[in-house]
């Protein structure tokens, strides 16, 4: 009995000595890329991520890793991408790190050789969404809802469907998937869904629906009482221009959209080691929680759904077939292009 409770001990003390050398040795490996980033002196994000959280970031990433800047530059999924593309062809990309919102996209740049295998302590927190090489993983769960202004007349839209109702014509915004990298996603997963397909957006067609360029404009027109519903994301109703507005999220009872949000290294990163420290502090409790604060899905799975949503396992979503978008890219843009232009 002795025996065993002493094996036992042993064990366990054994295990906590193992964990905390696991853990000095993280830090140590923290401190490390620290000294070689502030010789870098700076890191670059290319990134479709909303302007406040990448300032928010900024702010304790400076705080806590004095002596690195962070510098970014943000637009749509489709504006970053054709950087990079022209940077790439030139063989001097700016960006050190890259976060956008449409996974299919870093299929792509892992194809082209562009992203970095790199899996720290943090990378095994993420369960969603990542690449087993090591080349990418979700940052972020975006969920593709939809977004109503009941004051302008979108009280009783509940569903996808509704959207395409009569008494929703002029009523209705969508954003558009040349630009925005979600609506790429939701978009996919609505034109491969036998309930939908093409003939759903014929119908948003007719019903005058306006079409603008990402999904921010499609919750400034929603909030603002210019159309009654529209195609959006959760996160904006808690971002702070919107967060006074009559705006609603509606989830639809079809489900909504989940679209886990990739994050990654370039390869040859001007500021490698920056990078690298910058992406685990993204990837970090600290920086996920400021997502969900943010009303965004965090990706670690030890961080708490948003105040007021559900799980995400608990949420009703339609699944898109990430497969089937990438293959289908260009014929869906090209049908898109011929039924909305762009």
């Amino acid at each position: 009995m002795y025996r065993r409770t002493f094996l036992g001990t042993l064990a366990a003390g054994s295990a906590g000595l193992a964990a905390t050398s696991l853990a000095q040795a993280q830090d140590d490996d923290l401190q490390a890329l620290y000294t070689q980033a502030k010789q870098e002196g700076k890191v670059v994000m290319y990134t479709s991520v909303p302007t406040f959280l990448l300032d928010r970031w900024k702010t304790l990433f400076v705080a806590r890793y004095p002596g690195v800047e962070v510098e970014y530059f943000r637009s749509g999924t489709g504006k970053v991408l054709a950087r990079v593309e022209t940077e790439s062809r030139a063989a001097r990309i700016g960006g050190d790190v890259v976060w956008l919102a449409d996974p299919t996209t870093f299929n792509g740049l892992v194809q082209q050789k562009l992203l970095l295998s790199y899996q720290p302590p943090e990378w095994q927190h993420i369960t969603l969404a990542k690449s087993p090489q090591g080349y990418f993983t979700a940052g972020r769960i975006l969920v593709g809802c939809l977004l109503v202004n009941p004051k302008a007349g979108g009280h009783a839209v509940k569903s996808f469907a509704d959207l395409a109702k009569p008494e929703m014509k002029g009523k209705i915004s969508i954003a558009s998937p040349l630009i925005s990298g979600s609506t790429n996603i939701i978009d996919g997963a609505l034109w491969n869904d036998p309930r939908f397909g093409w003939k759903y957006f014929e119908q948003l067609k007719k019903n005058n629906v306006l079409v603008l360029g990402d999904v921010p404009d499609v919750a400034r027109a929603v909030a603002s009482g210019e159309r009654a519903a529209g195609i959006s994301l959760t996160m904006y109703k808690s971002q702070p221009e919107f967060q006074n507005s009559p705006m609603q999220i509606v989830m639809p009872s079809e489900g909504a959209v989940p679209v886990a949000s990739p994050l990654g290294i370039f390869a040859k990163a001007s500021h490698p080691a920056a990078a690298k420290l910058f992406y685990r502090f993204l990837l970090s409790p600290l920086a996920q929680t400021v997502l969900s604060e943010a009303g965004i899905y965090p990706a670690r799975a030890d961080v708490p759904a948003p105040t007021g949503l559900p799980e995400l396992a608990q949420l009703h979503q339609i699944q898109p077939d990430f497969s089937w978008i990438a293959e289908h890219q260009r014929a869906n843009q090209q049908q898109w292009r011929e039924l909305f232009g762009g």
